[in-house]
C-alpha cells in the first residue's frame, strides 16, 4: 500500500488578482487514437499520407526557391514572423536556424541540432543516448511520436546507443534535406573544434572527478597538466568528427553500421555480442501519440516508457472537476490532481512508500538533459528531449568512435512506471487552433511544471509569459511534505521549462528561467 496523503494547504499565490475560470470542461479520450491513455504504433498507410502531405505543404508554403527570408524582423525577443529553433547552444539554434532558412523541414531541423549537441554539449547529449520526440504536422492536424530507447536492459554497464537510429528514422518520413547534409555540418564541428561554452563549463567544474577519471573526457575536456579547459577554449573531437562523416555518407537504413557496432563492443569488450547487436539494431516505429481531447483543448504527449501517460492524465483529473471557480482551489486541485496521475503512473516520493511488499521499480527515471524545439509560423512543431541518464553519462568514450555511451541501463518496461521523465508535449487550442509545443527539463517536477503551464494559460488565461515563468502555488517554509520536493516547489520554482507558441502568424518562445536556452528565428 502507497500512502499518499492528498493534503490542503493554507496556500500562498502568486498573483490572487487573476481572474476566477471554472475548469467547466468535459474530457473524453479518442479511442480511434489510443485507448486508456496508451500509445499504438501507426498504420504504414497513415504516415505515408502524413508524409506527403506534410512535404507538399512545405513545397507549397516556402517563400521563394524552397528558402525562408532571413530579411523578415521579429517584434521583441521571443517572437518571430517565420520560424524558430531552440535548443540550449547558441551554435545549435543558429546551425537549426540555417537548415530552416534553406529550405529544411522542422525535422530536418531538430535533427542537425540534436548532431550539433552531440559535439558541443556532451554532458547532456551524446550519439549513445536515448530520446523522446514529438512531431506535430499543420496539414494533418495530427502528431507522430518516437521514443528512441532500447527494447530490453542493456548487457553490459554501459547504455546501448539508440540516438543515430532514432533520427534516421524521423528523417526518412519527415526529411527533406540530404541526411549526408544534416550528419557532415556537426562533422565538421567536431573536427573543426568548437569553443566550451558556460553550460559545459559549469557541467565540467560540477563533474570534476568524472572527467579526471575518464581517459576519453579527460583528453577531450582536460590540458595537458590535467586542468579542466575554461570558457572560450577550443575543443576538437577529429575522432568524432570522422565517425559522423562515415555515417553521413554510409548509413543507409535504421541500423547502426556494421563496422560502428564491431568497434563499440571492440571498445567495450562486449561478451554478449549478439544480444548488444541486437538491441542496437532493433528496428524503431513511429506511433500515434497519446492523444487526450477536451472541448476547446487537444494534447498530444509521448506514451510510455515516458512520462506523458502521467501528465495526460494529471491534465484529465483537473478537467473533470467542475467546481473549481477560484485561483486557490485551482491550484488546489493542480497539487492533489497531480499526486493522483503520479500515483497512478507509478511514480511517488520514497519517503511515501510504506509497505515493503508495494516497492518502487528498481530503477529512478531518468530526467531529461536537453530540449530541442523547432517550429514555424503553419504551424508544423517538433520537440525532442534527450538524455545520457546522468551528466556526461557513464563517462566512457568509446576510443574507437568518439562517442560517449550512456548510464541509461533500462530497456521499455511492461510496468506502469516511467524510464524517462521527458513528456514533450503539443496542444491545439482555442477558436483558431492556436499550436502551442511544451518541454520541461530536469527530473519529476517535469509533468507536474507542465500541467501548471497548461492550466494557467488556457484555463486561468495568464498570458504565455506569465504561465511559463511563474508558479501558482508558493509553498510556506515551515511545510514539510516530500511530494512539495518531488514537484519542485519546495524553493517556490521548477525545473526550466521551454514553450513555443504559434498564434496569429507569429512563433513566441518562452522559458521560465535559467540559461536552458537559444532561441535563433527567422
Amino acid at each position: 500500500m502507497v500512502a499518499a496523503g492528498f493534503v490542503l494547504y493554507d496556500l500562498q499565490f502568486r498573483n490572487t488578482e487573476a481572474p476566477a475560470t471554472p475548469l467547466a470542461f468535459q474530457v473524453h479520450i479518442d479511442e480511434s487514437l489510443n485507448s486508456n491513455l496508451s500509445g499504438v504504433p501507426s498504420s504504414q498507410s497513415s504516415h505515408e499520407e502524413l508524409e506527403e502531405s506534410h512535404h507538399q505543404h512545405h513545397h507549397d508554403s516556402q517563400t521563394s526557391g524552397n528558402e525562408l527570408s532571413s530579411s523578415s524582423h521579429h517584434h521583441s525577443e521571443g517572437t518571430f514572423h517565420q520560424a524558430v529553433a531552440v535548443t540550449d547552444s547558441e551554435k545549435c539554434s543558429m546551425l537549426a536556424r540555417d537548415v530552416l532558412q534553406s529550405g529544411g523541414s522542422v525535422v530536418d531541423a531538430g535533427i542537425s541540432a540534436v548532431l550539433c549537441l552531440v559535439v558541443v554539449h556532451p554532458h547532456t547529449s551524446s550519439l549513445g543516448g536515448v530520446f523522446s520526440s514529438i512531431f506535430f504536422s499543420s496539414t494533418s492536424q495530427n502528431a507522430s511520436i518516437l521514443n528512441a530507447m532500447p527494447t530490453e536492459a542493456s548487457p553490459v554497464s554501459y547504455g546501448v546507443p539508440q540516438v543515430l537510429q532514432g533520427l534516421w528514422v524521423l528523417h526518412r518520413k519527415y526529411g527533406k534535406k540530404p541526411w549526408a547534409q544534416l550528419v557532415n555540418s556537426s562533422a565538421n564541428l567536431a573536427d573543426n573544434g568548437f569553443l566550451v561554452d558556460s553550460s559545459l563549463h559549469a557541467a565540467l567544474l560540477a563533474n570534476r572527478d568524472k572527467i579526471l577519471s575518464s581517459d576519453g573526457l579527460c583528453s577531450l575536456f582536460c590540458d595537458p597538466h590535467q586542468t579542466l579547459k575554461d570558457v572560450g577554449e577550443r575543443i576538437e573531437n577529429p575522432v568524432l568528427g570522422k565517425v559522423l562523416e562515415q555515417i553521413g555518407r554510409s548509413m543507409s537504413g535504421p541500423k547502426l553500421p556494421d563496422d560502428l557496432i564491431h568497434s563499440l563492443m571492440d571498445d567495450i569488450g562486449v561478451k554478449e555480442v549478439e544480444k548488444f547487436r541486437e538491441l542496437s539494431s532493433k528496428h524503431m516505429t513511429i506511433e500515434n501519440p497519446l492523444t487526450l481531447h477536451l472541448d476547446t483543448l487537444t494534447l498530444f504527449t509521448t506514451a510510455g516508457p515516458t512520462a506523458g501517460k502521467i501528465l495526460a492524465n494529471s491534465i484529465q483529473k483537473i478537467h473533470d472537476k467542475k467546481n473549481s471557480q477560484t485561483l486557490q482551489s485551482a491550484s488546489e486541485l493542480l497539487l492533489n490532481s497531480s499526486k493522483m496521475a503520479y500515483t497512478m503512473g507509478g511514480a511517488w516520493p520514497t519517503d511515501l512508500t510504506t509497505n515493503s511488499s508495494v516497492q518502487l521499480p528498481p530503477w529512478n527515471p531518468a530526467p531529461v538533459g536537453a530540449n530541442v524545439m523547432i517550429a514555424n509560423t503553419y504551424g508544423d512543431i517538433f520537440v525532442l528531449s534527450l538524455t545520457l541518464n546522468s551528466s556526461f553519462g557513464s563517462g566512457f568514450v568509446s576510443s574507437s568512435t568518439g562517442i560517449l555511451l550512456s548510464d541509461f541501463l533500462q530497456g521499455q518496461s511492461s510496468m506502469e512506471s516511467p524510464l524517462y521523465w521527458a513528456c514533450p508535449s503539443v496542444l491545439i487550442y482555442g477558436a483558431d487552433n492556436d499550436v502551442m509545443g511544451l518541454s520541461a527539463y530536469g527530473g519529476s517536477s517535469g509533468p507536474f511544471s507542465l500541467s501548471q503551464v497548461i492550466i494557467s494559460h488556457l484555463v486561468l488565461e495568464m498570458d504565455l509569459t506569465e504561465s511559463v515563468t511563474g508558479s501558482l502555488v508558493k509553498v510556506p517554509a515551515e511545510i514539510s511534505d516530500p511530494w512539495m520536493e518531488y514537484f519542485g516547489l519546495q524553493d517556490n520554482g521548477t525545473e526550466p521549462v521551454l514553450a513555443v507558441e504559434v498564434q496569429a502568424e507569429h512563433v513566441h518562445v518562452m522559458k521560465s528561467h535559467g540559461s536552458c536556452c537559444y532561441p535563433k528565428g527567422l
